[in-house]
């Protein structure tokens, strides 16, 4: 109705009635425009104030937790720090025979028992006997860099030696340990290290040895076989 008024008085001052409704019109389309520029702008004003809070609480949140991470981190037990490229104290590692040694620097097969305790004490033995016997022959052997004579008998295979299957648990735990740090020192690739690493924890860790009396069991370690490992 209170258009209705408005668009008398406009034609009772000369307007037509069409120009009178045109101008109503834009008048109205105008207001409408403003409003909604004017809501836009405030819906884009609160969008822009809640990511702004919203980012706040963020940081906020992230530097919390980043000083509860420093709090733990200072709790938490240390650790000194260590060079890997120092190299280890030089410590008296049991000496196989030269047979033994020759063999790993040919990358063949030898027995595990030339590095048992058994094994290197054999070589020891047979050493001193033929120092004892001018009769022997001596022969020349690099030994970590250095020359030396050794009787041409350490170089033989020994009479006692034992096949892998036939040694004790307490033999093999030693013996490969021993054979492994060889092969490093012969410079064996680190692949092949490795892999025979792995086979010997594998048989250390067989199910026949957790048995009950599995460590006693001399049968046990030839029970094993490689088919099985896996």
């Amino acid at each position: 109705m209170a258009y209705r008024g408005w668009l008398n008085t406009l034609i009772d001052g000369g307007a037509t009635g069409e120009n009178t409704i045109a101008q109503m019109t834009e008048g109205w389309r105008l207001e409408c425009q403003e409003r909604i520029d004017l809501w836009q702008q405030q819906v884009e004003e609160d969008a822009r104030e809640l990511q702004e809070r919203a980012e706040c609480e963020k940081a906020e949140k992230e530097a919390e937790e980043q000083e509860e991470w420093c709090e733990a981190e200072k709790k938490k037990p240390k650790i000194n720090n260590f060079n890997s490229e120092t190299p280890m104290a030089d410590i008296i590692i049991p000496c196989p025979s030269q047979y033994a040694i020759q063999k790993i620097k040919n990358i063949e097969y030898v027995e595990l028992w030339y590095f048992s305790p058994d094994g290197c004490h054999d070589s020891v033995a047979i050493t001193s006997r033929s120092t004892l016997d001018s009769n022997d022959t001596f022969g020349f052997a690099k030994v970590d860099g250095i020359v030396a004579l050794k009787t041409i008998a350490s170089f033989k295979a020994s009479q006692k030696a034992l096949q892998d299957h036939d040694l004790s648990w307490h033999q093999f735990d030693l013996a490969k340990t021993s054979f492994l740090i060889h092969i490093k020192k012969s410079g064996w690739p680190e692949k092949h290290q490795q892999a025979l690493a792995l086979f010997f924890m594998l048989i250390t860790n067989h199910e026949h040895r957790m048995r009950p009396w599995g460590e006693k069991n001399p049968a046990s370690l030839r029970r094993i076989r490689p088919s099985r490992m896996a």
